[in-house]
């Protein structure tokens, strides 16, 4: 099993590494992805709509929302052992698959598609953050993968105890 915002942290470092990949290959092969005069309109535009996105989300609209995905989850009867972030952040396969979508829209169809994994990078924090406001709020853990044949479905899990710097238990 894997922590939901664990899971959400990965692929948001995997969009920014396959941005890191894309835009100088593009910017190389086809020159600038956006004018000058329009990079600033196009990332306050980048980050206006993955904050709307991010604020639908945090709704209770049916389809957008993941607040009702998070209520809906399975409680598990047994949490489990905190996993930590993979040694390696950034998912191989999302990465190799969206590489190759992106560099192939950036050279088919317009070089500002390199700046695509951007956006569903903010996309992405924004569901992290959205699991992690919600988890704290509700002293619960959210895990996906506790069902083999659907891991996209969430489970929940009471949140451990804090420690101490000893490791105690708090009085």
């Amino acid at each position: 099993m894997d922590r939901y915002v664990h899971h959400e942290l990965r692929s948001v470092f995997s969009a920014l590494a396959v941005a890191a990949v894309c835009v100088p290959v593009t910017g190389v092969a086809r020159g600038a992805l956006v004018s000058a005069s329009g990079l600033p309109l196009f990332l306050l535009g980048l980050i206006a709509f993955a904050t709307v996105f991010t604020l639908l989300q945090s709704t209770r609209i049916k389809w957008l929302s993941e607040v009702l995905d998070f209520e809906a989850a399975v409680p598990l009867e047994e949490p489990p052992a905190e996993t930590p972030l993979r040694r390696r952040p950034v998912n191989p396969w999302l990465f190799t698959m969206m590489t190759a979508a992106t560099l192939g829209f950036a050279f088919a169809l317009d070089p500002a598609a390199a700046l695509f994994p951007l956006w569903l990078a903010l996309a992405w924090l924004g569901q992290a953050y959205l699991a992690v406001n919600w988890e704290r709020r509700h002293g619960k853990t959210l895990w996906r993968g506790h069902d083999p044949d659907k891991p996209w479905r969430l489970s929940v899990s009471p949140r451990p105890l804090p420690r101490t710097a000893t490791g105690a238990l708090p009085e």
